[in-house]
């Protein structure tokens, strides 16, 4: 049984005034191991992880060649669904909700929240539920900005 999970507000309002200042956009695109992302300007990533120096966050390992960048997840490979045809390459807009953290298994996750209607068009079409499943958790479209492990994480 899948478990939504659990977010925790992070109180960083230069990142989101920063966030603000970067597109809302993003094309989207397949990764060679089947990944459905909307491809992000990478300055989510390189603008926004300074503000997280208070943590003992790096960098997302999503950057070098043939890695997808900056990104929001729309179906994993798991999920077994390929979007082509019409679909691939279309842009597709998003809002920022807000700054969480998140803990899933051995790791803490920093993100943008984001609200993107037609991402969960494109999940309904393909017959998906509208949030990802990942490690038995709902996953809600994000941007991951730095990721640390937890030295004691809850079983």
């Amino acid at each position: 049984m899948l478990k939504p999970l659990s977010f925790t507000p992070l109180n960083l309002p230069e990142l989101l005034t920063q966030a603000a200042n970067l597109p809302t956009s993003g094309r989207l695109a397949n990764s060679r191991d089947n990944l459905c992302y909307l491809d992000l300007s990478d300055d989510y990533i390189h603008q926004l992880f300074p503000f997280l120096q208070e943590t003992e966050a790096q960098k997302p390992d999503y950057f070098g060649e043939n890695l997808v960048g900056a990104h929001i997840s729309v179906i994993y490979p798991e999920e077994k669904r390929l979007v082509g045809g019409s679909d691939l390459g279309q842009i597709h807009h998003f809002s920022i909700k807000g700054a969480f953290s998140a803990d899933l298994g051995a790791k803490r996750y920093y993100v943008l929240l984001v609200n993107a209607p037609s991402l969960l068009l494109l999940r309904k079409k393909q017959g998906l539920p509208d949030r990802l499943a990942l490690k038995d958790h709902w996953i809600d479209f994000h941007i991951t900005l730095g990721v640390c492990s937890i030295p004691n994480p809850a079983l």
